[in-house]
């Protein structure tokens, strides 16, 4: 897995709670693991650690999640997952994830777009300049600005 473009890291280790089972991490903890990692990465940039702020202020609603496994994990594996804003346009925002253990086994892909949401009116809005300057500078190039 090429992780070149992803400078977001978040680091987790596998709970018991998490696998099924057959001993290993079910399928849909990974996505668990990608909203965190997601909403890490905006803390991380500088986005306000507030619940009312992601519910009331800034209201951002996945619409599409695309996920490929390649391995498994299982109790107490080390993982990582990589997360980077792969583009902005109007109204939505894409994410690209990529888990691997800390071995370096890639485990799984992702893709996922989500949307800014007025919470008065529920309607779809542009993105705020404050995320787009943000995601910009952390991430730089590897984030496609279309407007």
């Amino acid at each position: 897995m090429d992780t070149s473009k992803f400078k977001h890291r978040y680091n987790g280790e596998v709970k018991f709670s998490e696998v099924d089972s057959f001993g290993v991490v079910h399928n849909i903890q990974y996505l668990y693991w990608i909203e965190w990692a997601r909403t890490q990465y905006l803390f991380d940039i500088g986005m306000p650690k507030s619940q009312e702020f992601f519910s009331k202020k800034f209201p951002l609603m996945t619409v599409h999640t695309k996920i490929d496994y390649f391995n498994s994990a299982k109790f107490t594996n080390e993982y990582i997952v990589h997360t980077r804003c792969a583009f902005i346009k109007n109204s939505s925002i894409g994410f690209e994830n990529l888990i691997a253990l800390r071995n370096g086994t890639a485990i799984a892909r992702c893709e996922g777009v989500l949307v800014y949401v007025n919470s008065a009116t529920g309607k779809v809005e542009r993105i705020p300049d404050i995320l787009r300057d943000l995601v910009k500078q952390y991430d730089g190039e590897n984030c496609k600005l279309i407007d």
